[in-house]
């Protein structure tokens, strides 16, 4: 669950968990920088993901977990650690890398297709 917090940490729910004032600040300034409101962070919970300012705000969240690097490339390994200590089996790990550690076009088309890809793959039925 801690994994999934990371990946959409919408209103702040990864700082919440982690107490982590840093990661706070940088999450309200991803948010203020994005322009996302609560409204578009809603919408990624019912699974869309097209609205640009979206795109935005998960680039700069998955920057601040180090998931992305400045130039928006996917930090494997940084995700795969994450992953283990979540708890999430070597099986579920590599199926993530295989699938969904793909950089796109745009810092903000790969931050939301990993988002999409691995929220499939590790809450299947979520979405069925």
């Amino acid at each position: 669950m801690k994994f999934l917090a990371v990946l959409f940490v919408s209103f702040c729910v990864y700082t919440q968990c982690t107490g982590d004032l840093a990661h706070e600040q940088a999450v309200t300034a991803c948010e203020q920088q994005s322009g996302v409101t609560p409204e578009i962070l809603a919408e990624m919970q019912a699974h869309k993901f097209d609205n640009p300012k979206l795109g935005a705000y998960i680039h700069c969240v998955q920057k601040v977990v180090k998931f992305q690097n400045e130039a928006g490339e996917l930090q494997v390994d940084n995700i795969k650690a994450k992953l283990k200590k979540d708890g999430h089996n070597d099986a579920v790990i590599q199926q993530v890398e295989e699938q969904c550690c793909h950089n796109k076009d745009t810092p903000e088309k790969t931050a939301v297709e990993f988002t999409k890809c691995s929220w499939n793959l590790l809450h299947p039925k979520k979405h069925h």
